[in-house]
Formats: C-alpha cells, structure tokens, sequence
C-alpha cells in the first residue's frame, strides 16, 4: 500500500471523510471499510501502470505515489456521492492530471527514481532462429 487511512485524513477534512464514507446520517466517524476500499482501489490502479515497468511490489514507495494515490481515492470516494456529471472541476481535473502523470511514468517520461533490471534480450515474437544443419536431399518426394 502506498498510503493508509491517516494520509487520506490528513489530505481531506474528518467531516468529508465521514460524509464520503458513512452511510449513516447521524455518523461522527469515517467508515474504515469504505476507506479501505478506496486506498486498495487507488493502489491497484497506480499499480497497473507500474506493472511491467517496475518490479512489483515496490521495495520503496517513491515520494511522487502517494499524493498520485490520495487523488485517486480522492476520486473514488466522491464518486460513491456524487454524479460524475456534477463532480467539481478541481477535483476531476486532479483526477486527470493524476491518469496523465501515471502514463507518463507508464511510459519512462517521468522517472520514479527506482532502477528498472535489464530484461534478457528475447527474440521477436513470431520470429524462429533455425539453425542451418546439413542439408537432405528430398528429390525423391
């Protein structure tokens, strides 16, 4: 996990919080569960932009995830509230510079500061090397 519960408080108010996650009107507390949900949906997004590029899971969390990570739960946990057509500009445009940034590090043009290990040259797929042996004589078919 790149962030826990007490990174999402700090990023947002306790009475956001627990109108994004608590079903209960009368609540006073954020709903651990739904916060939960939130940040291991976050995590796993970043991680399949990760995946392939970087060995996972990271032994070090770069200090450029967590805030990428915070927008998204950010986002997941409006979207439970609010119709994506009504979602507030700052926070979708967050939303989609965070996609943006991802792709950027998805690609190698931002770099995390974590050394990718050298793959093992593979031949092209669809490409055979054969070997040239003797040759056969084949007139007879």
């Amino acid at each position: 996990m790149y962030i826990n519960a007490d990174d999402l408080a700090q990023a947002m108010s306790k009475a956001e919080l627990v109108q994004l996650t608590n079903d209960e009107p009368r609540a006073t507390e954020p709903n651990a569960d739904v916060l939960q949900a939130a940040i291991a949906y976050a995590c796993d997004l970043v991680d399949g932009y990760l995946r392939g590029r970087y060995p996972l899971p990271l032994q070090s969390v770069p200090t450029v995830l967590p805030p990428l990570v915070i927008n998204i739960a950010r986002h997941f946990l409006h979207s439970r509230r609010i119709n994506r057509a009504d979602f507030p500009k700052v926070l979708e445009t967050s939303y989609n510079a965070t996609l943006k940034t991802l792709e950027m590090i998805r690609d190698g043009k931002i770099h995390i500061g974590i050394d990718v290990p050298e793959k093992t040259a593979q031949p092209e797929r669809g490409a055979y090397h054969i070997r040239a042996g003797q040759k056969q004589d084949w007139s007879g078919y």
